[in-house]
């Protein structure tokens, strides 16, 4: 191609989308309109809750199924004594407990300050009843429907049209200040949080797409050398200006052509995100892709008030299903988790705020048996972690306690005394979704949870 036989009819249109940098993001796109999937009319919203929490959430997905154990060791040595094979109890490069029975060589360490700090909870009695069901992918889908079911909206989805339906979140005008419109952001590209099944979002309620470090979804991609060059010496015009050319010329008005012309609006305000300074002290573990993505996540919230959640989890924070030689693997992972936690909750008091909660959860747990081949299988029980939020969440700290079951290769943990009149305090997953609901304002959000409420005592 030169200089002089450039035709915009006739350039690959694939180039064109890849130049734009709009491929994948699923927040700018028009929708269809069909009926609404949720009965407003059922659901009860307090709307002096929304405004006094003024909460900010982040969702961090464990894929795969984590395990239990490096927040509960309390029952180490009979699950050892029961196991396939013992645990390496007597070695302290692989397992040291803190004093309150965290796994301190898994993140237990960090866990342990976080609780003394008042800056975590944690429920160790999270329990699946519905059908004893342990797959993956629709465990995931349910967890992040947050009802026992396939069908339905996700949990974010939901919260989006409810707020948006109740009239705290409204649709920004054309001059209002970029950050209204990205109330909910994904660093995980699609997931079933933000699925809208029958649900008619508006487009500004859908979620945008957010890396971390220095990538920005929202900055054209140079897809060949030449982007930047001048295709005329008068008016040195280059390949970058005829897409913008192109995208006013051929997009009719209205959502797409929108979107388009908010790119570079979006571009500029990504960049802001990631070029603010950390506070002084405050340093987020190198190396460390959990890491990475709060420190932009934070960033976010404590600099644009309008965004309410922010989801992360991918095959990046994945790989959770830890079958085999899972001690090594594990206990690094959730050092790097846990510190990263740990550094976020810093970053946020650093700056004054004590509004933003982060949850930490999967869509199952694993049990304890260590296999022959040195992992664990899946598993009912896990732990629900969840940090911050101090101006409307109550300091519980360690809630729920566990005894062993099962022999032979299945040996799992289960809320003490389960079955019987006093056992332990437990929920299901669902509860999750619950107690997200109830802290935006909803006061029913059994109705769009199949009747598990939110986890008790948590919210004040």
């Amino acid at each position: 191609m030169t200089r002089t036989d450039f035709n915009e009819a006739h350039f690959n249109r694939r180039h064109f989308l890849k130049g734009l940098g709009v491929l994948g993001i699923s927040s700018m796109l028009p929708l269809s309109l069909r009926s609404a999937d949720l009965d407003y009319d059922r659901i009860e919203f307090d709307p002096s809750v929304y405004e006094n929490n003024d909460a900010q959430t982040i969702v961090v997905f464990l894929y795969g199924g984590p395990s239990q154990l490096a927040g509960n060791m309390t029952n180490i040595e009979e699950i050892s004594e029961k196991s396939q094979n013992a645990y390496p109890l007597d070695n302290e490069r692989y397992i040291k407990l803190t004093e309150d029975k965290f796994w301190g060589n898994a993140g237990g360490y960090a866990m342990q300050r976080m609780l003394d700090a008042g800056d975590m909870n944690v429920f160790r009695t999270c329990y699946r009843t519905v059908d004893d069901l342990k797959a993956h992918g629709e465990c995931t889908s349910q967890a992040q429907r947050g009802k026992d079911t396939d069908g339905g909206a996700g949990v974010i989805a939901n919260l989006a049209s409810i707020l948006h339906h109740k009239g705290v979140l409204t649709e920004p005008s054309g001059t209002e200040d970029v950050g209204k419109t990205i109330p909910f952001v994904t660093m995980e590209g699609e997931s079933t949080f933000f699925i809208e099944d029958d649900l008619n979002l508006n487009p500004f309620l859908k979620p945008v797409a957010f890396g971390s470090g220095s990538d920005n979804p929202y900055r054209r991609r140079k897809v060949t050398w030449y982007m930047d060059r001048p295709l005329d010496r008068e008016t040195n015009t280059t390949i970058d200006e005829i897409f913008d050319r192109m995208a006013r010329k051929f997009n009719r008005d209205g959502k797409v052509k929108e979107s388009f012309e908010r790119r570079v609006t979006l571009e500029k305000f990504a960049d802001d995100i990631h070029n603010v300074a950390l506070p002084d002290g405050i340093e987020y573990p190198e190396n460390n892709v959990f890491a990475d993505r709060l420190k932009t996540a934070m960033n976010l919230l404590l600099h644009n008030q309008h965004t309410k959640v922010v989801s992360m989890g991918s095959p990046g924070l994945g790989g959770w299903d830890d079958h085999s030689n899972a001690i090594d693997r594990y206990t690094a992972r959730m050092t790097q988790l846990m510190e990263a936690i740990e550094t976020a909750m810093a970053h946020m008091k650093a700056v004054g705020k004590s509004n933003i909660n982060i949850v930490v959860f999967g869509e199952f747990g694993r049990n304890v048996n260590y296999n022959n081949s040195l992992g664990w299988d899946h598993g009912n029980l896990q732990n629900v972690y969840w940090f911050g939020g101090s101006d409307y969440m109550n300091r519980l700290g360690i809630v729920g306690e566990t005894e062993v079951e099962g022999r032979g290769s299945r040996i799992y943990q289960r809320p003490k005394g389960f079955g019987t009149a006093n056992a332990s305090y437990h929920f299901q997953v669902f509860s999750v979704a619950a107690t997200i609901y109830s802290m935006y304002g909803i006061k029913n959000p059994e109705i769009l949870t199949h009747g598990n409420a939110p986890i008790r005592d948590l919210l004040a």
